[in-house]
């Protein structure tokens, strides 16, 4: 592009400089109208610069990293992508003296579209927003099917660049290879990773095979690749986060949260992943790690477009669980898990489900301090609050919200209530994935998917049981249990084994309390349920063994 054309597109666009020093804002504004810009407005704060960009589509924002104010630029660009007040065609360029490395990772995993160090010049910021918009340019067609959400026109677009080749072809394959991984189309992604020669693919071409590896289950190929990509680039923190995600794809949780609590290492205010590493942490079992990391969460996102209910509701749960283990701590944890809870409430009122949620956590609370008037009113108070969920409370709710709300309410013993709220979400749902999550909490499957999934797992405990192997089956259908837990028919199945294996040996205390929590997780059943007979006829066998 000539250099007359350069400055007609400057001319073309509108302009933002963000920046709390005024010299320095001026200073910009005068470089963009050299460089051939008409149209600029400054901010001195973030909070202008969302306030401009409600009222204005900017084609070009130049923002500095700090901005002096409760955000500064990483955050802005954050915002501004959450709330889509910066279309895909739009420049961000983030400018900043700071030179703490985990800050400026963190501002690179936003991926402005450049990144500039102070002071700069003149002569120093032609070149590189030249550059930059000429890339822009050359990929606007693809830029304009993703603000349309057109992935397939996107997709086109891409396949269209690279044909006519030229300098951003590459730049091309990049955006293409994310796409197709992003549609789960993870071999035509390999198709185009390797178009580019084995002895010279780029950074973002590794991590791209890596993730389509991983895509169809190639672990072993995909850990090999970015265990490589760390020995020559032990900073490259995408490589962390793609080895932890396959680490809990295999069950390998201790290993999934070691690579996250590397990449936080590098990059600690990343509000995502300090919420992935609460999560699988739980799930590995270091309640304090989760706890630590929830704590992090929250305080990173406060305010922000990526602050969570949910990380709040986590960190308390976690908080109530760890006093039961800490006697001489318990007050404190419990008062901790009280503020998130409080906070919970005063900011989401008028959020059904969060509401909702945070009374079931109060209520474990209040257990807790040994108050149980105080937690089952809580409980009472979720149940009355649940009875006005209506559907679109579900749609405009997330799906991991209401699942842990409605898993809440059954670890309070209130399974109808969780289980229709599990039935609203399967009403909204369209995952078969999600179906089979979802079946798995409810008492009587309702998906194709669930009954199969179901089927499959208790197999083996009903060949137990007609084999004669009492004591085998009633530890088969105990582990089916841990995915299937209220499955009405699951859990009739263990009831059965344990009293038949009561004609040849008295129960044990611990096995009647099995028998009774399990009829407590069936609750009442619909008059028309397929198990109803065989439920009451073991509710007799039961009765009688409990009267012995």
């Amino acid at each position: 592009m000539k250099q007359i054309e350069i400055i007609k597109t400057y001319s073309q666009k509108r302009c933002l400089v963000v920046d709390d020093v005024p010299d320095i804002r001026a200073s910009l504004k005068r470089t963009l109208i050299d460089f051939g810009s008409t149209d600029v407005d400054t901010a001195g704060n973030a909070e202008e610069a969302i306030d401009l960009c409600r009222k204005y589509q900017y084609d070009i924002v130049l923002a500095d990293y700090n901005l002096g104010s409760a955000r500064n630029g990483q955050q802005l660009l954050e915002e501004l992508r959450y709330n889509q007040l910066l279309k895909n065609t739009a420049l961000f360029v983030m400018i900043t003296a700071e030179t703490a490395g985990y800050r400026v990772l963190h501002a690179l995993e936003y991926q402005p579209d450049d990144y500039l160090n102070k002071p700069i010049s003149r002569e120093s910021l032609r070149p590189r927003l030249d550059l930059a918009l000429l890339r822009n340019e050359a990929l606007i067609k693809v830029k304009e099917a993703l603000d349309e959400k057109r992935i397939n026109k996107a997709i086109a677009a891409c396949q269209n660049v690279i044909e006519e080749g030229g300098k951003f072809q590459n730049d091309a394959r990049k955006m293409l290879g994310e796409l197709l991984c992003s549609e789960q189309k993870y071999s035509e992604a390999l198709g185009v990773y390797d178009q580019l020669p084995l002895n010279k693919q780029p950074l973002w071409a590794k991590l791209g095979i890596a993730k389509a590896m991983a895509g169809i289950k190639e672990f072993t190929q995909a850990e090999t690749i970015l265990k490589k990509i760390i020995q020559g680039n032990n900073l490259c923190i995408e490589a962390y986060d793609l080895l932890a995600k396959i680490y809990e794809s295999q069950h390998k949780l201790s290993l999934a949260q070691h690579n996250l609590e590397k990449a936080i290492h590098m990059s600690p205010i990343s509000t995502v992943r300090q919420r992935e590493l609460g999560r699988v942490a739980e799930s590995a079992g270091d309640l304090n790690a989760s706890i630590h990391a929830y704590r992090a969460a929250v305080k990173h996102s406060k305010n922000s477009s990526l602050e969570d209910p949910e990380d709040y509701i986590n960190l308390a749960n976690g908080l109530t669980r760890l006093a039961t283990t800490k006697p001489s701590e318990a007050a404190k944890l419990a008062e901790e898990a009280m503020e998130q809870v409080k906070y919970l409430e005063k900011k989401y009122t008028k959020h059904p489900v969060v509401h909702a949620h945070s009374k079931l956590v109060s209520a474990d609370i209040y257990q807790l301090r040994e108050e149980p008037e105080k937690a089952e009113q809580a409980v009472e108070q979720a149940r009355n609050i649940s009875e006005t969920f209506k559907i679109s409370t579900i749609e405009d709710s997330p799906v991991s919200l209401c699942i842990n709300c409605a898993k809440a309410f059954m670890a309070h013993g209130k399974y109808d209530e969780g289980e229709a709220l599990l039935q609203k979400i399967a009403e909204v749902n369209e995952d078969p994935q999600l179906a089979i999550e979802i079946d798995k909490l409810l008492r009587e499957p309702v998906t194709k998917e669930g009954i199969q999934f179901a089927a499959k797992l208790n197999k083996q405990g009903i060949e137990q049981y007609q084999n004669g192997n009492l004591e085998e089956a009633i530890r088969a259908f105990q582990a089916v249990l841990l995915e299937l837990p209220n499955h009405v028919g699951l859990n009739l199945n263990l009831i059965q084994a344990l009293i038949s294996k009561n004609k040849e040996h008295s129960l044990s205390e611990k096995e009647i309390a099995i028998i009774e929590s399990g009829f407590q997780r069936m609750g009442e059943l619909k008059t028309n349920s397929d198990y109803t007979k065989r439920y009451l006829y073991l509710q007799k066998k039961y009765q009688k063994i409990v009267k012995e």
